[in-house]
């Protein structure tokens, strides 16, 4: 990594630790409780004379050593320096602590803002050290060390750590102050709130990554489309079309033998993959927003659903190295979206022509096959914007999106291969 970058990503974190140390700056003068990291450092200040940077500090420097005794020779060199950024850390929060000094919030609404606000801050000094990617918090830092050891994903470890602060925290208070202090419904409700921030801010400050990774980027040079994308609404028609598509050009073609592939690829079973492929419920959207796993690119520290995620990813790419090919879904167009020679589109259909084909295919009342069509486009979307941080279906973001309601199946298809160039 040249020095450039370097200096560039450094200060990227460094930024990113003053925004996380505002954030809880916010939530203590909301005095509801603050985020369950910071909660031992922020109750042992009530009671003793250090500060919570203080605090903060001594608790990252015991977060290092407990990696250290876990991995002992196996503790990487560079991640002594979380050392370092915890006493930057700490000293953003007292420094924090010290500029809002004068919110003195009496209404009790006022005091849920400042922990709304507080949390926004704190994640997008998260998504500032992702963006960054040089250097975990000896918080993270240890979460990903006994996910490592135990084998368990990222986020589940998350919850349990989160957890055993708060009740350590409660000790604590109970030891200092015989009550409660310092933990309140602000600890849970912030718990929740971050998460749910940085899936929210992260779509729109993806140019943070793309800015550093510039001194990486191979200049890209002209390409004949070799590879097709499909994105599609559920009755639209999009796997007919790709396979008539790939068959015209005598292309491989990719869809449900994703399937089969992701099975052996990620270890999961194939019933597993079949109800979760390109499927994101509401619930499992919430348990993400609080774990935080997806935060964490480590292999080993992955969920099931990410471990899906990551099969299919690398799939999708080896599909495009090894040659011409039309790929149906997956997020392809934004895992190939640096890939040279991609064609990327999106199908969408009037409701009547996707009901009329649902309830055709699989024998469904029109009642039906508008909750179904509803339900898989739900499903299909929070999929792809939790995965990407991107809106599925904005027309922005597809070199052509076309009606198959009003072209029709085959029409589509000759649309295609007219942008492609290759009609007779």
């Amino acid at each position: 990594m040249k020095r450039k970058e370097l200096i560039e990503r450094y200060g990227m974190l460094i930024l990113g630790l003053f925004f996380m140390a505002l954030g809880i700056a916010f939530c203590i003068r909301a005095d509801l409780g603050i985020t369950p990291i910071s909660c031992p450092p922020y109750v042992l200040s009530l009671g003793l004379s250090p500060s919570v940077g203080q605090f903060t500090i001594a608790m990252h420097i015991i977060f290092v050593l407990l990696q250290i005794l876990i991995l002992r020779k196996d503790f990487p060199r560079l991640q002594y320096l979380q050392v370092g950024i915890g006493i930057i850390f700490g000293f953003f929060v007292d420094f924090a602590v010290w500029l809002t000094v004068w919110l003195i919030p009496e209404i009790y609404l006022m005091r849920l803002l400042l922990v709304v606000f507080g949390s926004a801050f704190v994640a997008t000094g998260i998504i500032f050290q992702v963006s960054a990617n040089v250097m975990f918090c000896a918080g993270e830092g240890l979460m990903l060390t006994l996910a490592k050891i135990w084998k368990k994903p990222f986020g589940r470890v998350k919850i349990g750590f989160d957890c055993t602060l708060i009740i350590i925290s409660l000790l604590f208070s109970f030891i200092l102050f015989g009550e409660i202090r310092g933990v309140r419904e602000g600890t849970l409700l912030s718990a929740f709130l971050v998460g749910f921030f940085v899936g929210k801010i992260q779509p729109h400050v993806g140019f943070l990554g793309q800015w550093l990774e510039r001194h990486r980027q191979p200049a890209r040079h002209p390409a004949n489309y070799t590879i097709v994308t499909i994105a599609r609404e559920y009755g639209s028609g999009g796997h007919e079309i790709g396979e008539k598509l790939a068959r015209r050009l005598g292309w491989k073609f990719y869809d449900r033998q994703l399937i089969n592939l992701t099975v052996q690829q990620s270890g999961l079973s194939t019933s597993y993959v079949e109800c979760h492929d390109q499927r994101m419920t509401a619930s499992r959207t919430l348990w993400k927003y609080i774990s935080m796993d997806h935060l964490m690119p480590v292999n080993k520290s992955l969920s099931p659903d990410d471990r899906l995620f990551v099969a299919q990813s690398k799939l999708v790419l080896h599909a495009a190295e090894a040659g011409p090919c039309v790929i149906v879904g997956r997020c392809a167009d934004v895992i190939l979206k640096e890939f040279p020679g991609c064609l990327h589109v999106f199908i969408y259909a009037d409701k009547s022509f996707a009901r009329e084909r649902i309830a055709r295919d699989f024998h469904l009342t029109p009642e039906e096959a508008n909750r179904e069509i509803e339900k898989i486009n739900t499903l299909r979307a929070n999929h792809y914007r939790y995965y990407t941080g991107e809106k599925w279906g904005d027309t922005t973001r597809y070199d052509l999106s076309l009606k198959s309601s009003s072209l029709g199946i085959e029409g589509t298809v000759e649309t295609i291969l007219l942008a492609l160039g290759k009609t007779n």
